[in-house]
Protein backbone atom coordinates (compact mmCIF):
# COMPACT_ATOMS: atom_id res chain seq x y z
CA UNK A 1 0.00 0.00 0.00
CA UNK A 2 2.99 2.43 0.75
CA UNK A 3 4.02 2.10 -2.65
CA UNK A 4 0.57 3.00 -4.01
CA UNK A 5 0.19 5.97 -1.50
CA UNK A 6 2.99 7.19 -3.56
CA UNK A 7 1.04 7.49 -6.54
CA UNK A 8 -0.52 10.43 -5.28
CA UNK A 9 2.51 13.22 -5.59
CA UNK A 10 2.41 12.61 -9.29
CA UNK A 11 -1.19 13.55 -9.98
CA UNK A 12 -1.58 14.93 -13.05
CA UNK A 13 -3.84 18.02 -13.62
CA UNK A 14 -6.62 16.03 -15.86
CA UNK A 15 -9.66 14.96 -14.23
CA UNK A 16 -11.91 12.81 -16.07
CA UNK A 17 -15.32 12.59 -15.88
CA UNK A 18 -18.25 10.10 -16.69
CA UNK A 19 -19.42 10.35 -20.20
CA UNK A 20 -16.01 11.03 -21.58
CA UNK A 21 -13.85 8.44 -23.85
CA UNK A 22 -11.50 7.54 -21.35
CA UNK A 23 -8.79 6.33 -23.73
CA UNK A 24 -8.80 9.73 -25.42
CA UNK A 25 -8.32 11.35 -22.45
CA UNK A 26 -5.61 9.64 -21.39
CA UNK A 27 -3.57 11.00 -24.36
CA UNK A 28 -0.54 13.11 -23.86
CA UNK A 29 1.95 15.44 -25.47
CA UNK A 30 5.46 13.48 -26.36
CA UNK A 31 7.54 16.17 -24.19
CA UNK A 32 5.95 14.60 -21.19
CA UNK A 33 7.68 11.80 -21.83
CA UNK A 34 11.10 13.45 -22.69
CA UNK A 35 10.60 15.12 -19.71
CA UNK A 36 10.23 11.91 -17.51
CA UNK A 37 14.27 11.39 -18.30
CA UNK A 38 15.41 14.58 -17.75
CA UNK A 39 15.63 14.95 -21.48
CA UNK A 40 17.38 18.39 -22.94
CA UNK A 41 17.64 19.24 -26.33
CA UNK A 42 21.48 19.50 -27.77
CA UNK A 43 22.24 21.10 -30.83
CA UNK A 44 23.08 18.26 -33.65
CA UNK A 45 24.93 19.28 -35.43
CA UNK A 46 27.88 20.60 -32.69
CA UNK A 47 27.15 17.56 -30.31
CA UNK A 48 27.63 14.74 -32.65
CA UNK A 49 30.38 16.44 -34.90
CA UNK A 50 28.18 16.55 -38.28
CA UNK A 51 28.06 19.04 -41.06
CA UNK A 52 25.58 21.33 -40.54
CA UNK A 53 25.31 22.06 -44.28
CA UNK A 54 25.66 18.54 -45.33
CA UNK A 55 22.98 17.11 -42.65
CA UNK A 56 20.39 20.49 -43.14
CA UNK A 57 18.02 18.67 -44.86
CA UNK A 58 18.22 15.05 -43.92
CA UNK A 59 17.17 15.52 -39.97
CA UNK A 60 15.10 12.38 -40.75
CA UNK A 61 15.59 9.49 -38.55
CA UNK A 62 15.23 6.90 -41.50
CA UNK A 63 17.66 8.67 -43.40
CA UNK A 64 20.29 8.86 -40.91
CA UNK A 65 19.61 5.22 -39.27
CA UNK A 66 21.69 4.30 -43.03
CA UNK A 67 23.87 6.97 -43.31
CA UNK A 68 27.38 6.22 -43.68
CA UNK A 69 28.82 9.63 -42.82
CA UNK A 70 26.34 9.91 -39.70
CA UNK A 71 27.58 6.30 -38.63
CA UNK A 72 31.40 7.52 -39.28
CA UNK A 73 30.53 10.51 -36.90
CA UNK A 74 29.09 8.18 -33.80
CA UNK A 75 31.88 6.41 -34.44
CA UNK A 76 34.72 8.92 -34.11
CA UNK A 77 32.92 9.81 -30.87
CA UNK A 78 32.90 6.68 -29.62
CA UNK A 79 29.20 6.30 -29.63
CA UNK A 80 26.60 4.07 -31.50
CA UNK A 81 22.77 3.83 -32.87
CA UNK A 82 20.23 1.54 -31.75
CA UNK A 83 17.48 0.30 -34.11
CA UNK A 84 14.67 2.73 -35.06
CA UNK A 85 11.59 2.54 -32.67
CA UNK A 86 8.31 3.87 -33.16
CA UNK A 87 4.98 4.86 -31.21
CA UNK A 88 3.48 2.31 -33.26
CA UNK A 89 5.03 -0.55 -32.28
CA UNK A 90 3.90 -0.37 -28.61
CA UNK A 91 0.19 0.57 -27.44
CA UNK A 92 1.01 4.07 -26.23
CA UNK A 93 -0.85 7.17 -24.81
CA UNK A 94 0.77 9.77 -27.28
CA UNK A 95 -1.15 12.29 -29.07
CA UNK A 96 0.35 11.80 -31.91
CA UNK A 97 3.13 9.46 -33.75
CA UNK A 98 6.71 9.63 -32.37
CA UNK A 99 9.92 7.68 -33.38
CA UNK A 100 12.82 7.60 -32.00
CA UNK A 101 16.67 5.71 -32.06
CA UNK A 102 18.95 5.48 -28.86
CA UNK A 103 22.48 6.83 -29.21
CA UNK A 104 24.47 4.72 -26.63
CA UNK A 105 28.97 4.99 -25.54
CA UNK A 106 30.19 2.12 -27.83
CA UNK A 107 30.63 0.17 -24.95
CA UNK A 108 27.46 0.26 -23.38
CA UNK A 109 24.88 -2.69 -23.90
CA UNK A 110 20.76 -1.51 -24.85
CA UNK A 111 19.90 -2.12 -21.44
CA UNK A 112 22.02 0.43 -20.18
CA UNK A 113 20.79 4.27 -20.16
CA UNK A 114 21.55 5.73 -23.58
CA UNK A 115 23.74 9.11 -23.52
CA UNK A 116 21.36 10.89 -25.91
CA UNK A 117 17.88 10.02 -27.70
CA UNK A 118 16.95 11.34 -31.49
CA UNK A 119 13.39 11.73 -31.23
CA UNK A 120 10.95 12.86 -34.20
CA UNK A 121 7.06 13.90 -34.13
CA UNK A 122 4.81 13.48 -36.93
CA UNK A 123 3.31 17.02 -37.76
CA UNK A 124 -0.42 16.31 -37.75
CA UNK A 125 -0.78 19.52 -39.49
CA UNK A 126 1.67 19.92 -42.22
CA UNK A 127 1.02 15.62 -42.79
CA UNK A 128 4.58 15.15 -42.92
CA UNK A 129 7.37 14.64 -40.00
CA UNK A 130 9.41 17.17 -38.27
CA UNK A 131 13.14 17.43 -38.03
CA UNK A 132 14.26 14.73 -35.77
CA UNK A 133 15.75 16.39 -32.44
CA UNK A 134 18.83 15.30 -30.16
CA UNK A 135 18.13 15.16 -26.47
CA UNK A 136 20.82 14.32 -23.83
CA UNK A 137 19.31 11.98 -21.30
CA UNK A 138 19.58 12.31 -17.35
CA UNK A 139 17.41 9.46 -15.82
CA UNK A 140 16.37 5.82 -15.78
CA UNK A 141 15.43 5.10 -19.67
CA UNK A 142 13.09 2.87 -17.98
CA UNK A 143 11.31 5.48 -17.31
CA UNK A 144 10.74 6.75 -20.52
CA UNK A 145 9.36 3.25 -21.71
CA UNK A 146 6.88 3.43 -19.06
CA UNK A 147 5.48 6.68 -19.56
CA UNK A 148 5.13 5.90 -23.36
CA UNK A 149 2.94 2.89 -22.08
CA UNK A 150 1.86 2.23 -18.82
CA UNK A 151 -0.96 4.64 -17.23
CA UNK A 152 -2.29 4.50 -13.79
CA UNK A 153 -5.88 6.11 -13.00
CA UNK A 154 -7.40 6.63 -9.47
CA UNK A 155 -11.18 6.22 -9.87
CA UNK A 156 -13.34 7.95 -6.63
CA UNK A 157 -16.94 6.56 -6.11
CA UNK A 158 -18.66 7.07 -3.06
CA UNK A 159 -15.70 8.52 -0.85
CA UNK A 160 -14.04 5.22 -2.00
CA UNK A 161 -10.67 5.24 -4.64
CA UNK A 162 -9.96 2.72 -6.78
CA UNK A 163 -6.55 2.94 -8.48
CA UNK A 164 -6.15 0.94 -11.88
CA UNK A 165 -2.62 0.53 -14.10
CA UNK A 166 -2.21 -0.87 -17.70
CA UNK A 167 0.41 -1.52 -19.29
CA UNK A 168 -0.79 -1.21 -22.84
CA UNK A 169 -4.72 0.44 -22.41
CA UNK A 170 -6.16 -2.59 -23.02
CA UNK A 171 -5.98 -4.33 -20.03
CA UNK A 172 -6.53 -2.62 -16.45
CA UNK A 173 -5.48 -4.21 -12.89
CA UNK A 174 -6.85 -3.03 -9.65
CA UNK A 175 -3.68 -2.42 -7.00
CA UNK A 176 -5.49 -1.52 -4.05
CA UNK A 177 -7.02 -4.92 -3.68
CA UNK A 178 -8.86 -4.45 -0.14
CA UNK A 179 -11.09 -2.12 -2.05
CA UNK A 180 -11.86 -4.77 -4.78
CA UNK A 181 -15.74 -6.05 -4.83
CA UNK A 182 -18.45 -6.62 -7.41
CA UNK A 183 -18.43 -3.72 -9.30
CA UNK A 184 -14.89 -2.65 -9.26
CA UNK A 185 -13.13 -5.96 -9.80
CA UNK A 186 -9.53 -6.80 -10.11
CA UNK A 187 -9.12 -6.93 -13.89
CA UNK A 188 -11.28 -4.66 -16.31
CA UNK A 189 -10.59 -5.04 -20.38
CA UNK A 190 -10.73 -1.02 -21.49
CA UNK A 191 -13.94 -1.58 -23.11
CA UNK A 192 -15.19 -2.91 -19.88
CA UNK A 193 -13.88 -0.07 -17.78
CA UNK A 194 -15.11 2.56 -20.44
CA UNK A 195 -18.73 1.06 -19.78
CA UNK A 196 -18.01 1.96 -15.57
CA UNK A 197 -17.50 5.34 -16.76
CA UNK A 198 -20.61 5.79 -18.70
CA UNK A 199 -23.14 4.33 -16.37
CA UNK A 200 -22.09 5.66 -12.85
CA UNK A 201 -21.05 9.13 -11.61
CA UNK A 202 -17.33 8.98 -10.67
CA UNK A 203 -14.39 10.96 -11.06
CA UNK A 204 -10.75 10.05 -12.26
CA UNK A 205 -7.41 11.35 -11.47
CA UNK A 206 -4.44 10.71 -14.25
CA UNK A 207 -1.51 9.07 -11.34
Amino acid sequence: MGNILKYFSFLESISISNNMDIMESLKMWHDIILTSIGAQVVDIFDELKISREEFSDKLDIEILKDDVEFFNSLSSLGLRKSAVQKSDDFETFVNKPCKFMMIYEFDSNDLENPKYILFQVFNLTLKKWDNAKLYKTTEDIKKFYDKLSSKTIEIFDDGINYIYTTSNGNDWELQNLESENKVYQRFFRKEELQSLVDSKNITINIV
